[in-house]
C-alpha cells in the first residue's frame, strides 16, 4: 500500500475552497470521498475515537482516504462514506482528514453549515 500522498478530488476541492473563500465547494467531494475512520472499539458500529480538535476546546474524528495515513494510529478503523460520518456525527464533533502530507479541518459550525445544504438532504 503506498503512502506517497495522491491529489484526490476531496483534497483538490480543500485547495480550490481556500483560494475562492468558498466553503461550499468543498461538500460535493466530501459526500462522495470513501474514508478509513478511527474508532474506539472492535465492532462495525461507529464508535467514534475521539482526540482534541486543533481548536483545544473541541473534540474530533480522525479519518483518511488512504488507510495508509492512519498506520500509525493504534485504533480499529472501519470504512465509512463521507455523507454518512458527516450525518452520523455528533453535532458537537469535528472532522480532521489526513492527508499523508497534511491535514484539513472541518469545524463543527462548517459541518452543521454543510447539514443545513440541499446536497445533504439528496
Amino acid at each position: 500500500m503506498s503512502t506517497t500522498p495522491t491529489m484526490t478530488p476531496l483534497k483538490r476541492a480543500f485547495e480550490q475552497s481556500r483560494a475562492e473563500n468558498n466553503i461550499e465547494l468543498i461538500l460535493p467531494a466530501l459526500l462522495k470521498a470513501q474514508f478509513h475512520v478511527v474508532i474506539g472499539g472492535q465492532s462495525e458500529q461507529i464508535d467514534l475515537f475521539l482526540v482534541p480538535s486543533p481548536n483545544p476546546e473541541r473534540r474530533c474524528v480522525t479519518v483518511a482516504e488512504e488507510l495508509a495515513f492512519l498506520a500509525g494510529i493504534d485504533y480499529p478503523k472501519i470504512p465509512v462514506t463521507g455523507r454518512q460520518l458527516v450525518a452520523s456525527i455528533p453535532a458537537d464533533i469535528e472532522i480532521v482528514i489526513l492527508h499523508g502530507d497534511g491535514a484539513n479541518y472541518l469545524t463543527r459550525e462548517q459541518l452543521a453549515w454543510f447539514r443545513g445544504m440541499p446536497e445533504m438532504q439528496a
